[in-house]
């Protein structure tokens, strides 16, 4: 598996596997991503198998101290094959080298493959947002602290 910064050429890609990776009303549009991969807060992975197609993408927002994991996913065959763990270590390695001292991220309070991971890395709920996803889709709030 090799990972690398995304650029503008994923775009597509990268808008593919979202749309196989979540329902419609949580998806993230082309635009959307083309903005995500052009901001200069923004630290952009995928994850490639060795003929290069996409697997994996990890998007992480940059602020003084707090990063925020915004995104993380995984194609489905490649799933619990530790593609997410792989990208959720550098996003830690990156935020460590920014002077990041703590990530948060959402996630759906019923998404259990998710939160099984972020608490492998630490994580903790810190609150809950009534309806962040919609009628009674509520996100929990994570943090862990960033250590060098």
């Amino acid at each position: 598996m090799m990972q690398r910064s995304a650029t503008l050429d994923d775009v597509d890609a990268i808008t593919a596997l979202d749309e196989r990776s979540f329902p419609p009303r949580e998806r993230w549009s082309r635009q959307l991503w083309a903005d995500e991969l052009s901001s200069d807060d923004r630290f952009v992975l995928v994850a490639a198998d060795h003929t290069g197609h996409l697997v994996g993408v990890a998007t992480f927002q940059l602020g003084d101290e707090v990063i925020d994991l915004n995104r993380v996913m995984v194609e489905a065959r490649w799933r619990r094959m530790g593609v997410a763990r792989d990208l959720m270590r550098s996003g830690f390695l990156y935020a460590s080298t920014h002077g990041c001292s703590r990530m948060l991220l959402e996630v759906r309070d019923d998404n259990d493959t998710a939160i099984a991971l972020y608490e492998q890395f630490g994580f903790r709920v810190i609150d809950t947002r009534k309806n962040y996803y919609g009628q009674g889709l509520d996100a929990l709030v994570m943090e862990q602290e960033v250590t060098a």
